[in-house]
């Protein structure tokens, strides 16, 4: 399987658009991100986007980042994988089931390097390789076009292999 553009399986997934969302996109899908400039540490300043969407949402994630690491985007991705990977080894599957619909929301107006970072440094880094039930009952709880993307790399990664 040869990824189109070697896009990930987010970018499949989620309809093939990636495009800077405008103003409007982010608003409907983030009502709060403008109260992000309120609740953000100074230190955050020079982050992502995708770690602004962190603060509002998941500030205690965002809280595990060291300083160095803003603005990095594998690495503010890597926050919430480790975030959801503790949540996965002690069961706790309301987190779980909220980190996946963040995602699945991000990734509806995400741009190709937020594809990107999903793709490798959330889903594949939690879930390759990985045979425990307590993963197995994590797959379940991904929603539809997540547990698709997941799908379409697996299947790639495994044809690399081959």
């Amino acid at each position: 399987m040869v990824l189109e553009e070697e896009r990930t399986g987010t970018w499949h997934a989620y309809g093939k658009r990636a495009a800077n969302p405008d103003s409007a996109v982010l608003d409907h899908a983030f009502p709060h991100l403008h109260k992000v400039s309120l609740l953000k540490p100074i230190s955050a300043a020079g982050s992502t986007p995708f770690a602004d969407q962190l603060a509002v949402h998941f500030p205690a994630v965002l809280a595990t980042l060291d300083e160095a690491d803003f603005g990095v985007l594998h690495a503010e991705v890597g926050a919430l994988t480790l975030a959801t990977r503790r949540a996965i080894l002690n069961r706790d599957w309301p987190t779980v089931s909220r980190h996946f619909a963040f995602v699945d929301r991000v990734l509806e107006s995400a741009d190709t390097a937020l594809h990107d970072a999903i793709g490798v440094s959330y889903l594949v880094n939690l879930f390759y390789g990985e045979t425990s039930l307590n993963y197995a009952k994590a797959r379940t709880l991904l929603p539809r076009r997540l547990a698709l993307a997941l799908e379409i790399m697996e299947r790639h990664y495994e044809e690399l292999g081959r």
